[in-house]
């Protein structure tokens, strides 16, 4: 997989540009954030994934200072896009985060502090997991409402209707999650593909539009 398959636009029936968004983009940050249900990985599947990254690695000494330099800029996202994939095709672990009511129950917790806390930008809802994109606003104090508050909130709410629909205790979530600010215009929108285009990738659907889990707020896109 490269890095230009996974950020590709073509699955996105909009084309991005940059002066549809207001231009508070250009200062503060959106933010990336994703978070699974809890389970572990079977250790064949942790082995791909490492051996995945020590071949990029060895591929990386390979090249020139230069090409090193450039090569590096889209290590992070590729290699969250290999566990990304793990997490949409290895079999035997928790999936249930598509099922309608459950699915409405997450939907919910984005949807409470939209407008308030943060703009609700997009988000993929996952069997297994759940991808979001959020611009967070700014209080009475001029800060920005901290983004892991947000997540912990979601996470709060979530974990205790779903575990109740369920008739089910104990923690739900996996603790550790992976959240990054997005630091363009343009890497705002490889981000919103990759996530609305995360069911068609994972053989869900033909078309990101037919999944349930899936949100785009309208006026982002021309």
């Amino acid at each position: 997989m490269s890095d230009h398959n996974y950020i590709s636009q073509e699955n996105l029936k909009y084309e991005f540009k940059s002066r549809n968004l207001p231009h508070k983009y250009d200062t503060d940050k959106p933010v990336f954030i994703t978070y699974s249900l809890k389970f572990s990985l079977p250790e064949a599947v942790m082995a791909e994934y490492s051996q995945r990254k020590e071949n990029w690695e060895k591929q990386l000494l390979e090249l020139s200072k230069d090409d090193r330099a450039e090569k590096l800029k889209s290590k992070d996202g590729l290699i969250f896009a290999w566990f990304d994939e793990l997490l949409d095709k290895t079999p035997d672990i928790p999936r249930i985060l598509h099922q309608p009511e459950i699915c409405d129950i997450i939907k919910e917790s984005f949807q409470h502090f939209d407008g308030l806390r943060y703009k609700l930008l997009a988000y993929s809802v996952m069997p297994n997991h759940v991808h979001v994109v959020i611009f967070p606003l700014r209080q009475e104090d001029g800060e920005a409402y901290s983004f892991h508050h947000i997540i912990y909130s979601w996470k709060r709410f979530t974990a205790n209707a779903i575990n109740k629909l369920l008739n089910r205790k104990g923690s739900l979530w996996q603790k550790e999650g992976y959240d990054r600010l997005i630091k363009d215009e343009m890497e705002l929108g490889r981000v919103v593909n990759y996530v609305l285009n995360n069911p068609v990738r994972a053989g869900l659907v033909k078309e990101w539009q037919d999944w349930r889990g899936n949100y785009l707020l309208p006026s982002l896109f021309g």
